[in-house]
């Protein structure tokens, strides 16, 4: 052998691995094929005709700023305001300023009945006697 063949691949080392190859792929289709005409899979859809999309409207709005404006102003409402998430489990929301005042206050909570008063909004000093 010569430097210049020393670095080729012999091509009885090749040949198995490509009829190997063609070998997966032919089953692979064969398969493919075979499931396809067990579950009646069809090649294309029926696309609706023409006439079925006549006199529809476009989904597309031409002035979506009054909607989002009124769909943030809905989201805001929730966000700074109380209510019931679910009654049944006793989970409710509350504001953000209220939730990050809890956050933030040095150590945990107030104990007890303090805790309903101090995340709705009564201050420590309105809520001692």
């Amino acid at each position: 052998m010569t430097k210049s063949d020393a670095g080729e691949i012999p091509m009885r080392r090749v040949w198995p691995l490509l009829i190997l190859l063609l070998a997966a792929v032919a089953t692979v289709l064969v398969v493919v094929a075979a499931l396809s005409r067990l579950w009646d899979v069809e090649a294309t859809p029926e696309w609706p005709g023409q006439a079925s999309l006549e006199g529809k409207e476009p989904a597309l709005e031409t002035a979506p700023q009054p909607a989002l404006r009124d769909y943030l102003a809905g989201k805001r409402l929730i966000l700074d305001s109380y209510g019931w998430v679910d009654p049944t489990h006793e989970l409710a929301r509350i504001p953000i300023e209220a939730a990050m005042r809890a956050l933030a206050a040095d150590g945990a909570l107030p104990p007890g009945a303090a805790r309903p008063q101090y995340l709705m909004g009564v201050d420590r000093m309105e809520a001692s006697p």
